[in-house]
């Protein structure tokens, strides 16, 4: 019976603790699109984290045709060459995801390059630290 209440115990404050972790929230416009960047968490952890992007357009409606590249990368450290990565994102339920491995602590630098048909590329940068 202890054992249970326990297990049942840990399981309530597990969730709890999920429901109220905080997000990584970014919103920026760029060429008549409103981008809304979100991370797992704030700050991001070390190791992968889900990215989710929403699109909208000047109007607010989605944007569902687009194709987005993720590049991320750490600045050069002494000894250590820059290092960078890239992504793709795919759109699954309204919104476009990709994970990025943020491998180390520090300051990592991400840009979201956002092609849409008939319209020029657009790309929004913004740096995150890795606790």
């Amino acid at each position: 019976m202890k054992k249970a209440l326990l297990i049942i115990l840990s399981v309530a404050i597990f969730l709890a603790g999920t429901l109220y972790a905080a997000q990584y929230e970014i919103v920026k416009e760029v060429d008549g699109l409103q981008v809304k960047i979100l991370m797992d968490n704030d700050p991001p952890a070390k190791g992968k984290n889900n990215l989710n992007i929403i699109l909208t357009d000047s109007e607010g409606k989605p944007v569902t045709k687009a194709r987005i590249k993720v590049d991320y990368s750490m600045p050069p450290m002494k000894n250590m060459p820059t290092m960078i990565y890239k992504t793709r994102a795919k759109f699954k339920g309204g919104i476009y995801r990709a994970m990025v491995n943020l491998s180390m602590s520090g300051r990592w630098d991400i840009r979201v390059n956002v092609k849409r048909p008939g319209k020029s590329l657009a790309k929004v940068s913004f740096s995150v630290n890795v606790p």
